[in-house]
């Protein structure tokens, strides 16, 4: 049995590239091959990116040969419901972490996450499914990042931090030890949060408050 795993990145924007650029870095290392991205605008159909084409729409999915996929779009909820939908399917869904990366003692990573190039997670980190760590983004220990959550480039997570299903944290964002940042929140690029924020807001600001509600 082959021990190379062929993936196929489901999303070929910018998050696709990401996926593909995490992919192709470790390789050697994991055994997680790309082999090519699917994608629901046509348009797209044939485009070349890092060497790697995009080759079906998801509905075609099952003709293009692989082992497995990663859901590499952006938008929390579009993720989620894309890969509950393949899942359901029979889709394998694997995760992927870029090497040069540091992940701690008795962190625990789920199913289909994907940890960008320089991201930072230190011991005791719970990670769900689904959930974006991307470039340079920092969790501290004993912090928990729901499911399909988003921790933006360069965003830091304090210890003891609870990070709420489908939440963005933004660009840059700091949110403070033991804070709790509800489900379906977005928190700002460069907000700092000093305080628990509830489910299905909008924060922002140097301290981060409420801006809206996000429906």
């Amino acid at each position: 049995m082959s021990s190379k795993t062929r993936v196929v990145i489901v999303g070929a924007g910018g998050q696709g590239r990401i996926v593909a650029d995490i992919l192709l870095a470790g390789a050697a290392a994991s055994g997680l091959v790309p082999v090519g991205f699917v994608d629901d605008d046509a348009g797209r159909i044939g485009a070349v990116i890092l060497g790697l084409t995009v080759q079906a729409t998801t509905r075609d999915l099952r003709d293009v040969d692989h082992d497995a996929i990663v859901v590499a779009i952006g938008d929390n909820a579009l993720r989620q419901r894309i890969s509950l939908a393949l899942e359901a399917q029979g889709e394998r869904i694997v995760t992927v972490a870029h090497p040069v990366g540091s992940v701690g003692h008795d962190v625990v990573v789920g199913r289909g996450s994907m940890l960008s190039a320089g991201a930072v997670v230190t011991p005791c980190v719970r990670i769900g499914r689904g959930v974006l760590v991307n470039t340079r983004a920092s969790i501290d220990h004993e912090s928990v990042v729901d499911d399909f959550a988003h921790v933006s480039a360069g965003a830091t997570v304090g210890a003891c931090v609870t990070i709420g299903a489908r939440t963005l944290v933004g660009l840059g964002a700091t949110v403070m030890s033991r804070c709790r940042v509800g489900a379906d929140t977005i928190v700002g690029a460069g907000a700092l949060v000093v305080r628990d924020l509830p489910d299905g807001v909008v924060a922002m600001g140097v301290p981060a408050r409420v801006i809206r509600r996000t429906t």
